[in-house]
């Protein structure tokens, strides 16, 4: 039905509909926004402590610090991220005497898959586990698999969304080792 502004009852719907959005946007904190994009490149890795699968605490920045460090959040069940790790693995061996970092985080599940998941695949790296999500919620990071590449200096150069090619990866730790 057609008013005699010449509006239509749908596209009241959706100017409403913007308004609403546009009320949040300028109502919602900085910090929860910047939560919710995740880690950006150029920002600095926050304090978190994640477990290891063992049990171990693993303190972030902290362990990394000096390290070109590839931080991987993954889940069992997930495709590319049973093809990345095997690749993260390789370069693993290949440059750790140089100063690199692998850490994956595995995100919402129990020790016990993730140990279960590790013996299967043996990755030479740590596995961490965040089975509540508190790390990847501080972190921002929303779904899998979603990989950081950080700097001697703690430093975020490279956020990559989704999979990732072994090649890929090789060219970006080589660019900062």
């Amino acid at each position: 039905m057609m008013r005699h502004d010449g509006k239509t009852a749908a596209g009241r719907r959706l100017g409403k509909i913007a308004a609403w959005m546009s009320l949040l946007l300028l109502v919602s904190s900085p910090a929860a926004w910047s939560a919710q994009a995740g880690l950006r490149i150029g920002s600095a890795l926050p304090p978190v402590t994640l477990a290891g699968v063992d049990g171990a605490p693993v303190r972030l920045p902290d362990s990394v610090r000096g390290k070109v460090a590839i931080l991987h959040f993954w889940q069992v069940g997930c495709s590319s991220c049973k093809l990345e790790m095997p690749a993260m693995d390789a370069l693993y061996k290949q440059y750790q005497g140089k100063g690199l970092a692998v850490l994956a985080v595995n995100v919402g599940q129990k020790r016990e898959v993730v140990h279960s998941f590790a013996a299967e695949l043996r990755p030479s790296y740590p596995l961490l586990i965040d089975p509540d999500e508190k790390g990847a919620r501080l972190l921002g990071v929303t779904d899998v698999p979603r990989t950081y590449v950080i700097d001697r200096t703690g430093i975020v150069r490279y956020r990559i969304l989704g999979g990732a090619t072994p090649e890929t990866l090789k060219k970006l730790v080589l660019s900062l080792l």
